[in-house]
């Protein structure tokens, strides 16, 4: 145990028993600990109090918690709780991730084309989740794609850090032009201070994916420098660095760097198509092989822990066996009392306070189950929205890879719909020409023959470009019903998805707030039984005979100093 943190030890809002520090950066300090209702490891991530005096960033470290709750994905890290404790603490609960970051794994050196183009999907599937729910991550790099090992599979991505991301309907928190992101995966619009649209995370997977197989970024320089770069210059050829990157892959990553967001990807689902597409080509190379250490968070700067909390005192602490100590400890005062007074006749302060300690560790034990009980509670809604969650998202995947393919058809519809039009107007001319030429002949001659013999191709293409425009019109017209009714259905289960968000917030925020209420509790009575005990203690303390059993039994969590009488 890291001696001299406060934290350690400390039960966080009455569920999260702190174990051991992780470690610590520039926004504050991840801790691994223990969800007691359900014994499940989490990690907790504390805000610096430094940064927590500011309003804008508490909102923004807890806005972590809502972006990653509102999407709920298998490559997202899960974020379980969030809140803050009554002495202003900013926490967040998440799942315990064990691997190494994407940047870690890049290293200085490239990586094999398959292995990136996997990874580079399991991003694209959380892209298109998180888009689909409106949220935008707005900050897409190697330091924020973790890589863990699963018994079925290596490299399972966890995208990390939503503090940046952009959500609709979510109060801004700085004004417009503002720049987020980090420089070397900025898109041009996020360099420009203009819109955020998920084109913006698109652009800078596709910065990441550039230096998985090239093993350097596609642009370099200081901040100025990257920023005009990303604005005016061309990316260079990934194949130019590394010969064996096929002209597909060129493409594709070319597109995900266009400056323009229009000409790239429409979406993280015409993404994932290309991807695949990509990768069947790719069949000759053979994934690297991936090494994972016990996990532990990239040590970050450790400029931090001393200024979490004061020196710790036992209201920094609670224990499962406090409560039960103390109604030891009253039992054996009754019986001090009774050895030192066989008369009955006791001190009224001394029996007052016996008195005042056993209702007092009664409270404690009862709202000690009330905040055991809140946390289970909690536990299990928890799990219910995230099993929810879950089953919503996949089932609005499914409804958004068909409005991403019918949204794609439409297009090619609409494409080729365009150029038969054009073939219609550019007949036009000749027929009317044509046409014009037969009414000066009123009879029936070989130039009337000749002319209607010159005219029948012409007719002929007319006609069939006429009937390919009805059945091109017609396509257009069912897949754009097609794509209005699974708008619909995909609104129908994002409504349902907010109103099961809404309902589990406020029964998780009553929860929170009475478990909370209950740990604050338990550590205030810890500091009135201490301050209590003191002078019983010490009473008994005067007795010679007692001397021995005070001295023996008066050890424990949170036991009152026992002063020594000459």
């Amino acid at each position: 145990m890291e001696l001299g943190d406060p934290l350690l030890g400390r039960t966080i809002a009455g569920r999260y028993a702190i174990l051991e520090k992780i470690g610590s950066g520039g926004m504050g300090t991840v801790y691994r600990a223990q969800l007691e209702a359900v014994g499940r490891e989490v990690a907790i991530k504390f805000l610096s109090p430094e940064l927590a005096i500011d309003p804008t960033n508490r909102t923004r470290f807890l806005r972590e918690a809502k972006a990653a709750n509102r999407i709920q994905h298998e490559h997202i890290i899960a974020i379980n709780d969030f809140g803050e404790t009554e002495d202003g603490l900013v926490f967040l609960a998440m799942e315990l991730l064990v691997g190494k970051t994407l940047a870690s794994a890049i290293g200085t050196s490239s990586m094999s084309i398959r292995r990136a183009i996997a990874i580079t999907l399991q991003v694209a599937s959380a892209l298109a989740r998180a888009h689909e729910l409106d949220v935008v991550h707005r900050d897409i790099k190697p330091e924020n794609i973790y890589l863990i090992t699963r018994p079925d599979r290596q490299d399972f991505v966890k995208l990390l850090d939503f503090g940046l991301a952009q959500m609709k309907g979510e109060m801004k928190l700085t004004a417009t032009g503002t720049v987020f992101g980090t420089p070397e995966y900025l898109s041009p619009e996020q360099a420009r201070g203009l819109a955020h649209t998920p084109q913006v995370d698109l652009y800078a997977l596709g910065c990441v994916l550039f230096e998985m197989v090239t093993g350097r970024l596609p642009f370099t320089g200081d901040t100025s420098e990257l920023i005009m770069k990303h604005i005016r210059v061309a990316p260079p050829i990934p194949s130019s660095i590394r010969d064996e990157i096929p002209i597909e892959l060129d493409r594709l990553i070319l597109k995900l760097l266009e400056k323009n967001p229009d000409d790239r990807h429409k979406d993280a689902h015409h993404l994932i198509e290309d991807l695949r597409r990509v990768s069947e080509q790719a069949t000759r190379e053979i994934p690297a092989a991936v090494s994972v250490p016990p996990w532990s968070m990239p040590p970050l700067q450790p400029a931090i822990g001393k200024a979490l909390l004061s020196p710790a005192s036992p209201s920094h602490r609670t224990f499962s066996n406090d409560d039960g100590w103390w109604g030891e400890r009253v039992s054996l005062f009754r019986e001090l009392l009774a050895r030192a007074h066989p008369d009955g006749n006791a001190p009224p302060a001394i029996s007052a306070a016996i008195q005042s300690l056993s209702e007092e560790a009664m409270r404690m034990r009862d709202a000690r189950v009330e905040m055991e009980m809140c946390g289970a509670s909690a536990a299990t809604t928890e799990e219910k929205m995230r099993e929810a969650r879950l089953r919503i998202g996949r089932a609005l995947d499914e409804l958004a890879r068909d409005e991403s393919r019918v949204s794609r058809e439409i297009s090619e519809v609409e494409v080729r719909l365009d150029d038969a039009m054009a073939q219609l107007q550019a007949l036009a001319a000749p027929v009317q020409k044509k046409w014009e030429r037969m009414r000066e002949y009123v009879q029936v001659s070989r130039e009337l023959v000749d002319a209607l013999r010159d005219m029948g191709p012409v007719a002929a293409a007319w006609v069939e470009l006429e009937r390919a425009e009805a059945v091109l019109k017609r396509d257009a017209d069912e897949r754009r019903r097609e794509l209005e009714d699974l708008r619909f259905q995909v609104a129908q289960l994002k409504g349902r998805l907010g109103t099961l968000n809404a309902e589990a917030e406020l029964e998780l925020g009553d929860l929170r707030e009475r478990g909370s209420r209950s740990d604050a509790f338990i550590r205030q009575s810890i500091e009135n039984l201490v301050s209590t005990a003191g002078p019983v203690v010490q009473y008994f303390m005067g007795f010679p005979a007692l001397k021995a059993m005070v001295l023996g039994d008066s050890t424990g969590p949170n036991a009152p100093t026992q002063p020594r009488l000459n």
